[in-house]
């Protein structure tokens, strides 16, 4: 029987660095939330969590009504994965896709390739080369070396994994756990000696962070209607 697919999609961030409520904010015509959700809805994975800031969930309830299950996230994006997961006790196995919200370009392709690549392997994650000359520098700031871009990769989300894998994978964390410094969830299955496969991403698949990327994405709409 094929395994069920179920999307977390983690949407408690502070938007700091945005300096507004980046989720919610109408990005030509239609929040940045229900472009991510609706991705999600139309490729039918069987369920679709969104843990959110302490204190949100019944607004983020109301506003994305039946089509997702708001839970209260927690004080750190690996936290607020792993309270998703906890919700799936009555669940033996299925295939957990994490996407973060303020990635609303996503290709529904790159999303599948991680659920086929982690049906096979176990893990997987969309990633993309790095183009770029990478300098290591010691602590004044000199450079120490260059470091080979030939094996480098940016990583992304989607980042998708067998349940019952990424259980496995917290199992293996120690009580002393800093967790605000596991800021994926391939690094929780590398500490874990999990291996994980990487699917090529494409530049579309970009975050939300700063101001500048609000408007570069508000003209990439603008400029495809």
């Amino acid at each position: 029987m094929d395994l069920p697919v179920i999307a977390i999609i983690p949407s408690a961030g502070t938007a700091s660095r945005m300096g507004f409520d980046k989720l919610t904010t109408p990005l030509c015509g239609k929040s940045v939330i229900f472009r991510t959700l609706e991705t999600f809805q139309a490729l039918g994975f069987d369920k679709i969590i969104i843990p959110v800031t302490p204190g949100r969930v019944e607004e983020f309830q109301k506003l994305l009504g039946s089509s997702a299950m708001v839970i209260e996230g927690g004080k750190c994006r690996a936290r607020s994965v792993r309270n998703s997961v906890e919700t799936l006790s009555g669940v033996e196995n299925a295939i957990v896709v994490i996407h973060d919200c303020d990635r609303p370009f996503v290709k529904p392709e790159i999303i599948l390739e991680t659920v086929e690549e982690a049906k096979k392997t176990g893990a997987a994650i969309a990633a993309a080369p790095c183009a770029s000359t990478v300098k290591e520098a010691d602590a004044d700031g000199s450079i120490s070396r260059t470091i080979p871009r030939e094996k480098l990769y940016f990583a992304s989300t989607p980042q998708t994994f067998q349940l019952k894998i990424l259980r496995e994978a917290y199992a293996k964390l120690g009580s002393d756990e800093d967790w605000e410094s596991l800021t994926d969830e391939a690094m929780i299955l590398e500490k874990a000696a999990f291996p994980v496969r990487i699917c090529r991403d494409s530049e579309e698949n970009f975050k939300l962070t700063t101001k500048k990327d609000w408007d570069f994405a508000a003209y990439q709409l603008s400029k495809n209607a």
